[in-house]
């Protein structure tokens, strides 16, 4: 990533990342070091880059210059596989902590999006893909659109609620908690992406059923890169496997405009895993003056202290520890305590003893959506070739009908 074109390089990305976060700290930059950008800790001589573990990648080079001295610099997020090779001055140390993996497509190996399919997933893994794009298309009234050099601010603004909403809902059927929901980051993304929009450092692509979007995902962008900062989907729409669908999407998107690469970035995720071309490090890198007793102590208690947190991690522990702070912050049992029973009718039931309703824009029957959304998938039908009944003397029970196929929804209270 060349640091010119980085996004977290940007005076917008950096200036309003400093309004959150260091609002009383000033951004310096130093001659032995180029392309990053630090601020001082309130009392220690330590100084960390700007953005820290909100960027999604940072490199760097040195000079032989001395302004260094007596200092500690902690630079997050530094891909090794985008920088150049470096000679490190004399006197000054480098120690890098292995942090995450990150999982990327080249996309300059293939055609396009068929020729990536045919060459990354198994004949029998293509077929299902496509069934689900094409059974997501027939049932519902899809479009997609990428935000990227425009965007009305109220639509950005609608578009933001709704993101953070689908969030919600994601991570709250998850049971656990999703440090980019916390106010402070969010409040940050929400106020970063609408410059960085205009200035096509930054896009939303967005899936949208009729009007409602139902998967949204916050990207970087580098000259030729595409870097997924944040995604989500609706849960409703899950049985289609929604989130695979928005990831071919936006790698089709990405061959239209010639782009070479979309990073997923850092995570792990299946989806990444078997999506991707190329898996790469994280490090978190402590430069030092080695001549500095207090210096090199405070980069290596930093090492030692990235070591151990990436060991947590490893055995799992942060799983469990955003597991934690959700119940601790939500309750154990947040979850809907509504049980849901699906089966299968022969025949509809009498049309006297039903009465037929509309749910499309209805909010008061969200919590059967998903069953819908389900039995659509069953059928293969646009949404509006399905009745929805409900008993006229029984306020848990509704009936599904569509070209002679019957289910029946029957909600109890646990």
């Amino acid at each position: 990533m060349n640091t010119k074109n980085s996004p977290f390089a940007n005076n917008s990305f950096q200036s309003i990342w400093s309004k959150h976060f260091i609002p009383n700290s000033n951004i310096q930059a130093f001659k032995f070091i180029k392309g990053i950008a630090f601020y001082k800790h309130n009392w220690l001589p330590n100084y960390f880059n700007v953005g820290k573990n909100l960027t999604k990648g940072n490199n760097y080079s040195l000079n032989n210059t001395s302004d260094f001295k007596n200092k500690t610099l902690i630079i997050y997020d530094v891909l090794p596989h985008l920088m150049d090779e470096i000679t490190v001055p004399k006197n000054l140390g480098v120690l890098k902590s292995l942090q995450y993996s990150g999982f990327l497509i080249n996309l300059d190996q293939f055609k396009n999006i068929d020729d990536y399919l045919l060459k990354t997933f198994s004949k029998n893994t293509r077929m299902k893909l496509r069934k689900f794009s094409n059974r997501l298309e027939r049932c519902f009234n899809l479009s997609y659109k990428m935000f990227l050099g425009e965007i009305d601010k109220t639509e950005y603004n609608q578009l933001f609620d709704d993101f953070i909403k689908l969030l919600k809902k994601r991570y709250s059927d998850k049971q656990i908690t999703y440090n980019n929901m916390l106010p402070n980051e969010w409040n940050f993304y929400k106020e970063v992406a609408y410059p960085l929009i205009l200035e096509k450092k930054a896009s939303l692509f967005v899936i949208y059923d009729n009007n409602k979007p139902i998967a949204i995902t916050y990207n970087y962008h580098t000259e030729d890169t595409v870097i997924d900062a944040i995604t989500v989907f609706d849960i409703d729409y899950s049985k289609f496997n929604l989130g695979y669908v928005n990831n071919l999407k936006l790698l089709d998107w990405c061959f239209e405009n010639n782009i070479k690469t979309l990073d997923f970035s850092k995570g792990y995720f299946d989806y990444k895993k078997r999506m991707c071309t190329k898996e790469y490090d994280f490090e978190y890198h402590i430069i030092y003056d080695k001549t500095s007793l207090i210096s090199s102590f405070n980069a290596h208690l930093h090492y030692k202290f990235f070591e151990f947190k990436a060991y947590l991690r490893n055995k799992g522990i942060n799983s469990r520890f955003h597991k934690l702070t959700y119940v601790f912050k939500n309750g154990k049992n947040s979850k809907s305590k509504k049980k849901i029973q699906i089966s299968k009718l022969e025949e509809l039931p009498s049309l006297d003893e039903l009465m037929l309703i509309e749910i499309q824009n209805d909010f008061n029957y969200n919590f059967i959506k998903k069953d819908i959304n389900d039995f659509l998938y069953l059928v293969i039908e646009p949404q509006n070739k399905i009745e929805i009944y409900k008993f006229k003397n029984q306020n848990n029970v509704y009936i599904l009908s569509c070209n002679s196929t019957f289910q029946q929804i029957k909600i109890e209270s646990t």
